[in-house]
């Protein structure tokens, strides 16, 4: 099956497309959608949830009741009071119950977004694992080749610890992504809710460079802002409180204390919600640019691997045709090694 790298914020094409399978010890083996389905079955976020509609229903079922059976009233206040407990605490209860459902679609899809990262954080840094490896390997036969050369006095002691520090510094770097993998891998695993023991967590994959697709950034936003559940709470909010304004001008005119704070009230509401718009769009449009510099990045990085590797064929060659050492080709594969580093990196 085949994967796309997304953006955090946009949903597009950008970086590598995976074929993955993922499988937990030797008996539970899963796609990255069953790793998904898996997290959100195991997830006691879902449970709690749940646990919240039914909150919010019964909350709605009592609104409602409530409407039905009101004290009597006769000064203003009271009246006043009534309507709002009849037209518009059912309104908001409707909104409560429809915000926790909202709330729990996100989680879940959080959830799953955080599987989906978290599995391709793991596959990157098991590439950057290999790479650094061939790294060692390189340096390695060089420090071999150093060996020699230094008992044939063709390079001194300096000369051989100069090598012998490169070795030992990468093999430092290796380390340290082999503990950045044990960390993503009880990343993944925290997310899965699994033990965390030391049961591997293995990802079989395939990942390629795929091309950047043009991106509709205006319909972006506009789906974001419609989608995000926050903004809904704000513009229910903000009903609510314009249907208390309707009421409130029934009995009283500006002036009044209830009239000046209930229209306050509506105000700072209709001001919210524009400035909970405006932020999420900045936001966005934010996230956009970083993830045209990373488009950048890695398409700068890609050219040069390809450069790097057009070099290491011909040097290559020349070694086949002994006219060039060992040791220079060796420099060449450490050279596009690097590059392919690179586009992990800005991945």
């Amino acid at each position: 099956m085949k994967k796309r790298i997304l953006g955090l914020v946009l949903t597009a094409p950008l970086i590598f497309t995976i074929t993955t399978v993922l499988a937990v010890g030797e008996n539970l083996v899963f796609n990255i959608e069953g790793f998904q389905k898996y997290a959100v079955e195991n997830s006691r976020q879902v449970n709690i949830d749940d646990l919240e509609i039914k909150t919010k229903e019964s909350a709605l079922e009592d609104a409602k009741e409530d409407a039905q059976f009101l004290s009597s009233a006769g000064t203003k206040s009271e009246r006043l009071k009534n309507d709002i407990k009849k037209e518009v605490s059912p309104l908001e209860a409707e909104s409560n119950l429809e915000y926790a459902k909202r709330a729990k679609q996100k989680n879940i899809d959080n959830l799953k977004l955080d599987v989906y990262k978290a599995a391709l954080d793991r596959l990157l840094i098991e590439k950057e694992l290999n790479l650094q490896k061939e790294k060692l390997d390189i340096l390695s036969e060089k420090y071999s080749m150093a060996e020699a050369r230094h008992r044939e006095g063709k390079i001194t002691e300096n000369d051989l610890n100069d090598v012998k520090y490169a070795l030992d510094t990468k093999k430092i770097d290796v380390q340290k992504v082999e503990k950045n993998l044990k960390t993503a891998e009880l990343e993944l695993k925290r997310l899965l809710n699994l033990e965390l023991d030391d049961k591997d967590l293995k990802v079989e994959e395939e990942l390629t460079l795929s091309k950047w697709k043009s991106i509709n950034l205006e319909k972006v936003i506009k789906d974001a802002i419609e989608k995000n559940i926050d903004i809904y709470k704000k513009a229910e909010d903000l009903k609510a409180k314009e249907k208390t304004m309707e009421l409130t001008e029934k009995y009283y005119t500006e002036g009044n204390s209830t009239y000046n704070e209930n229209k306050t009230s509506l105000e700072l509401a209709r001001v919210e919600l524009e400035d909970a718009k405006t932020s999420l769009e900045v936001q966005i449009r934010n996230k956009y640019n970083d993830l045209l510099t990373a488009k950048d990045n890695v398409e700068l990085a890609s050219k040069w691997q390809d450069i790097q590797k057009k070099k290491l064929e011909n040097e290559e060659l020349k070694f086949e045709k002994g006219l060039i050492s060992k040791e220079e080709l060796l420099n060449q594969k450490k050279i596009f090694g690097c590059r392919v580093s690179d586009i992990c990196r800005n991945s």
